[in-house]
């Protein structure tokens, strides 16, 4: 990590001296009103000699620091905060290096489409509640360079890396929300300058020079002034109590003049809460007895009813754990077993074969699950800590869809409460409960590939769901160890009859072989993926 963040980075000792200069536009045409436009110019000759001047529509400033001294000309009271940092990531793609490797050592680490991800949590609290905004960094895999971070008070992503001098520089940044991208159009070696240029003696220096600072928000909070208590209204959907948190940027006037995305247990709330939080008012923060731009995070509590004759539900999370809980053996966990499945499905080829599938269950850190089909093999075990996964043939694919859906129900730690819309369904004249994110028609039918969808009847088990592209239907419960096991699964890609399952078999074992759990050499990390196992 300190390696790729090293390579990537201008403005550090043992640069070539270089000038640099990026056009700024907002990344999306829907944003293209949003005013984040502008340019950035850089002239460097070492960390502690340096001319900067950034320009957007609102702000202009030109900036210099030549060893101790440091001067500014601003036009303008407040410096936006996606201006200032993509200034910084432009030349400095992680700035707390020091903080981001202390964190990167107890973060969560999965590899996703090519690149590794660190990822863990800023919390923030009103010191009574706290909620977490993630944050995080990734590398590419292929050549080791930073492809994002983000974290309170700095950020972007990293595109088109070049050489310059041996360093990696990335030639597109893009920072923020609603996004803007900058593109560098000149990096070169620092031509002569005048014999003044790094003095700001001619330069007229801003009485008040302005300075971005990240506080912690109870240090903040002590300097919020007197509010009116904010009125929550009444929701039809998600959860009637909860917390959410965002990032402001507070200026030197004690103004709030950024609202960050709002990371809320019920987004039905966000838009008030967004509005409220903008009309707050603090004293300016001083450091070193001056006032400067802070950063923080932001954390409310809510509480609030439904609307009279609105049908009021339990959490999401509570229908999918009583529903692993009533269908699925291994969520009970206290009992070993095996099931075995046969199931007809369709190979690339074009042929029509049947398959094999095996869930052999010792206890929650001992199981092997596998599947075959024709040349085909998939297979992922635990062994205490250790995970293991091997896959082969051309259809690997098919038996990686088929797992998932054995065991559909997303795991609690992959998913966001308020992203989850309730209300009740009838599927095949059956009563249920749908539990849902994403798309759906004016006829409640939920998007095939972008939604994902679970219906739960009266006795909690799980009859239907919509997940990974795929329709699945659950029927034929039998009576297993207390719970209600599907015995016919049929699965339909893009409405056609993809698989068909049966289960043939489930039986209590009281010894498994203890090198079942073992795929020597085939260690595996589970991705980021709301499969449990």
């Amino acid at each position: 990590m300190q390696d790729a963040v090293k390579q990537s980075t201008l403005d550090q000792s043992g640069t070539k001296p270089f000038h640099l200069k990026a056009i700024l536009a907002p990344s999306f045409e829907r944003d293209k009103e949003s005013g984040r436009t502008g340019e950035i110019e850089i002239w460097w000759k070492s960390p502690t000699q340096w001319r900067r001047e950034v320009q957007s529509p609102d702000f202009h400033q030109i900036e210099i620091v030549n060893g101790t001294q440091d001067w500014q000309k601003n036009d303008g009271d407040y410096f936006p905060e996606w201006l200032r940092e993509t200034a910084v990531a432009l030349v400095k793609p992680v700035p707390p290096i020091d903080h981001v490797l202390l964190e990167v050592e107890t973060a969560d680490i999965h590899k996703i489409a090519g690149q590794t991800h660190a990822q863990w949590m800023n919390m923030g609290t009103d010191g009574v509640v706290s909620k977490g905004i993630g944050a995080g960094i990734a590398l590419n895999d292929s050549d080791g360079l930073v492809f994002y971070g983000d974290e309170v008070g700095w950020g972007g992503l990293f595109h088109d890396y070049q050489d310059f001098h041996g360093r990696k520089i990335a030639r597109v940044v893009s920072v923020g929300s609603p996004e803007v991208t900058a593109k560098i159009t000149v990096l070169e070696d620092l031509p002569t300058e005048p014999e003044d240029f790094f003095s700001g003696s001619a330069l007229g220096n801003s009485a008040e020079p302005i300075r971005t600072q990240v506080v912690d928000e109870q240090s903040l909070r002590k300097n919020l002034l007197a509010n009116e208590p904010i009125q929550w209204p009444q929701v039809e959907n998600g959860p009637l109590t909860g917390a959410m948190v965002t990032t402001i940027v507070v200026d030197r006037e004690g103004r709030v003049r950024d609202v960050g995305t709002m990371v809320s247990d019920n987004p039905a709330l966000n838009a008030v809460a967004q509005q409220w939080i903008s009309q707050l008012k603090f004293k300016p923060y001083l450091v070193d007895g001056l006032p400067v731009q802070a950063i923080s995070t932001l954390t409310l509590s809510f509480k609030t009813l439904r609307p009279a004759g609105t049908e009021s539900f339990e959490s999401a999370r509570t229908y999918f754990e009583r529903g692993r809980a009533v269908g699925f053996p291994s969520a009970k966990g206290d009992a070993p077993y095996t099931l075995h499945a046969e199931f007809v499905a369709r190979e690339s080829s074009g042929a029509v074969m049947t398959g094999q599938y095996q869930d052999t269950w010792a206890n929650a850190t001992h199981w092997r699950r596998e599947a075959r089909l024709g040349e085909s093999y998939l297979v992922r075990t635990e062994d205490g800590e250790d995970r293991y996964g091997l896959e082969s043939g051309p259809d690997a694919s098919v038996l990686s869809l088929l797992l998932h859906v054995m065991e559909p129900i997303p795991a609690i730690d992959t998913f966001v409460e308020s992203d989850w819309k309730i209300k009740k369904q009838e599927v095949n004249g059956i009563k249920t409960i749908r539990i849902a994110v994403g798309p759906e028609d004016a006829a409640g039918r939920m998007e095939e590939g972008n939604s994902r969808a679970f219906w739960f009847d009266e006795d909690g088990k799980l009859i239907q769901a919509i997940t990974s592209g795929a329709q699945i239907n659950r029927s034929d419960f039998a009576s297993f160890d207390g719970s209600q096991v599907a015995q016919l699964i049929d699965i339909r890609v893009k409405n056609t009859l993809t698989i068909r399952l049966h289960v043939d078999s489930l039986q209590l074992g009281n010894s498994l072989p203890t090198d079942k759990f073992i795929v020597k050499g085939h260690l595996y990390t589970r991705a980021f993926t709301d499969e449990v196992r």
